[in-house]
């Protein structure tokens, strides 16, 4: 039985080193998509010609920034041991929903909606902060 619970730890462990191997590669790569969308950003601001709506160009400013929280989240969960905090997601999800406020402005319902949806998010950090400095 102490030889079973040893291979258990053991492919505990390789797992493990898969898991962040895997959570390395994919940094990597969002990294790269970063910076082609850098680039891509650049291009829209230098070409001469105006064919490019103003949407368009915020459309690929919130593409990057999809791109920058995803690598900053892996790159906390690398920090973190493959775990990520409840504020940091929080905090993400309050971003997401500001992204979405902004590109949705005409649309009255779904403004409220990621209006409420902040508003609880907020609500939601502060609790959680309180209770876990009383603890």
């Amino acid at each position: 039985m102490h030889k079973f619970t040893k291979f258990i730890e053991y492919f505990a462990r390789f797992l493990q080193m898969l898991l962040i191997l895997a959570l390395a590669l994919l940094g990597i790569l969002l990294i790269l998509l970063l910076f082609r969308e850098i680039y891509s950003l650049f291009d829209a601001f230098i070409s001469p010609s105006i064919s490019r709506s103003n949407a368009e160009i915020m459309d690929e400013i919130i593409v990057f920034f999809l791109f920058f929280e995803f690598a900053a989240m892996v790159i906390s969960a690398l920090h973190h041991h493959c775990h990520t905090s409840i504020n940091f997601l929080m905090g993400l999800g309050i971003t997401a929903l500001l992204r979405g406020l902004i590109t949705a402005h005409s649309n009255l319902t779904e403004v409220i909606g990621n209006s409420v949806a902040i508003l609880l998010l907020v609500i939601g950090m502060v609790i959680f902060n309180r209770n876990i400095k009383e603890m």
